[in-house]
């Protein structure tokens, strides 16, 4: 898989890595979504002093974002079995193919903890999109989906890429589930 390497100052690398973790999300993932807005959308984000209107692209209106409730999240990180993972962005993906348009993690929603049954909603098995150990802010904590992945017998090792360093699921990519 080609890299690209991209050089940005330190302040900017630390307070958008902080934003992105927040979201579940790293700076590598955050670029490769988009590249692929681009490709969709053709219409490239332009910010800066020194970009020339003139050299714009156009500003195309999106189509409208469909909506996805939080209990069609939760109805599909509930379907995760134990010995399986998912991750926000799988869950997007699927639910946007179904929807016919883009759909996105509700933010600021209230998650539930239990499901209809009673059951603990196992948000624990929702890593980042490199496997790692994060949390979801306000759902779960880094700590508790430490404990209940180690606890469901997955073996957690250093990450150790960049500032987003911690732990990772090893071998998560053969253990996600395909929706």
């Amino acid at each position: 898989m080609p890299v690209i390497t991209v050089t940005v100052d330190e302040e900017l690398k630390k307070n958008a890595g902080s934003i992105l973790e927040e979201l579940g999300l790293d700076i590598p993932t955050a670029v490769r979504m988009y590249l692929k807005s681009l490709l969709r959308e053709k219409n490239p984000v332009l910010i800066g002093d020194n970009t020339p209107a003139s050299t714009a692209a156009p500003v195309r209106k999106k189509a409208p974002a469909k909506n996805a409730s939080v209990e069609d999240f939760v109805a599909l990180i509930c379907a995760v079995p134990s010995g399986a993972l998912t991750r926000w962005s799988d869950i997007e993906a699927y639910l946007s193919e179904k929807a016919g348009g883009e759909v996105s993690v509700p933010r600021g929603a209230e998650w539930p903890r239990v499901n209809r049954e009673g059951l603990a909603i196992p948000y624990w098995r929702v890593v980042s999109e490199r496997g790692a150990v994060r949390g979801t802010p306000g759902i779960c904590t880094k700590e508790l989906q430490e404990a209940m992945l180690r606890a469901e017998g997955y073996i957690l090792e250093e990450a150790g890429h960049g500032i987003f360093t911690g732990l990772k699921v090893a071998g998560y990519k053969d253990k996600l589930v395909k929706f």
